[in-house]
């Protein structure tokens, strides 16, 4: 076993849990694969990078699901209240990048293209995006998108001036082949900005979200900071905050991170072991309100085995009415708070304004957290 980044050989395992299906953000009625697929991350002990050792089975079982509607572990953007929600973030996210209104660019994993009609909107005019889920190769209203995965052998005739992508970085196994893609296909003085999940905090407490199939790679600043550094990327502007990795940088001269930047978890699994048992005993309670039919739920019911009953609510309306985990979810403001002794929300993101939500609306029992 190698790493991804730096290809050195000294790796050991931070995480291994039982076989799970894999999710993708479909309810049960449109799930298509229960097949169990392994759950590992391992840490390189060179580089500090944290990453899926992916076998053949699971690369196979991701290239259906990336063919699929399901392409992202989550609501598309635009999609629903969350789907706007998230949307909104990445747009600022991105920030003011008018230098580039009448210059090319590129997005790579586009799903939807949302991001890339709201640039259209705003002025923009030479817009490409690249996503394999898209249903063929075409021109919408003046964007081309391409039905197309970055392989080692894939390219596109010509450069771009700026190149961006909202939560790819982490899906791709061969890190290295996308990343000479971009520098290949970036013009001199231009701009790359990546965003990705920052997985520090989640990594620190032992988070039961960190691991997702469809993630290879679970990045931190530093470790993706060495990657584009490696490849001749300086970082000129920092954007992250405690939820996702930010950052634009420019082409440059190869100038590698030093491997004592790296951050090592060597307790990331005694910290998760302790949250799990912490959650079961929350689960295991009477009249208990679960928030959010969402990955990290998937892996703890999943590794645990728990049938416990509880009611799932969720904020994204998309979700309401369908079933998750053998769970009809509801919203929040269809369930009678005072019947509930307990609110245990799972997802990190927003995780405070949940929490506030359900005090306004004066539920008085207790809220908890899975970290």
């Amino acid at each position: 076993m190698f790493c991804h980044l730096c290809g050195h050989s000294k790796v050991e395992a931070i995480l291994e849990k039982p076989a799970i299906p894999i999710y993708t953000n479909a309810s049960d009625e449109d799930r298509k694969d229960n097949r169990l697929y392994s759950c590992c991350l391992n840490q390189c002990l060179e580089c500090g990078h944290v990453f899926q050792p992916i076998s053949k089975e699971i690369r196979n079982a991701l290239k259906t699901v990336y063919l699929s509607e399901y392409a992202q572990i989550t609501t598309p953007l635009g999609t629903g209240n969350w789907g706007k929600e998230r949307a909104s973030y990445y747009l600022n996210k991105l920030g003011k990048i008018e230098q580039y209104k009448r210059k090319s660019i590129l997005e790579i994993g586009c799903g939807n293209g949302y991001v890339l009609k709201e640039l259209k909107k705003a002025g923009f005019r030479d817009l490409v995006g690249i996503e394999p889920s898209i249903q063929k190769t075409q021109e919408i209203d003046g964007i081309l998108f391409l039905k197309e995965f970055i392989t080692a052998g894939f390219t596109v005739k010509r450069k771009f001036d700026f190149i961006f992508s909202f939560g790819v970085f982490e899906h791709v196994d061969d890190i290295n082949n996308l990343i000479s893609f971009i520098k290949k296909h970036l013009n001199d003085g231009g701009e790359l900005f990546v965003e990705v999940p920052n997985c520090l905090t989640q990594l620190n407490s032992g988070d039961p979200a960190v691991f997702c199939h469809e993630h290879a790679h679970c990045f931190y600043k530093e470790s993706l900071c060495y990657l584009l550094a490696d490849y001749g990327f300086e970082v000129v502007e920092d954007r992250s905050d405690d939820h996702s990795l930010a950052i634009c940088a420019k082409k440059t001269q190869a100038n590698k991170v030093n491997s004592s930047d790296a951050i090592f978890f060597n307790e990331f699994q005694t910290t998760l072991e302790n949250n799990l048992i912490r959650t079961e005993e929350n689960l295991n309670g009477n009249n208990v309100i679960v928030h959010g039919a969402c990955n990290s739920l998937h892996n703890i019911l999943n590794w645990s085995g728990n049938k416990s009953d509880f009611t799932l609510v969720d904020s994204d309306t998309t979700k309401h009415g369908k079933t998750f985990f053998n769970k009809k979810v509801h919203s929040i403001d269809s369930v009678d708070l005072e019947a509930f002794d307990t609110v245990l929300i799972v997802p990190d993101f927003f995780s405070d304004a949940i929490k506030l939500d359900y005090e306004r609306r004066g539920f008085n029992g207790l809220v908890d957290y899975i970290t």
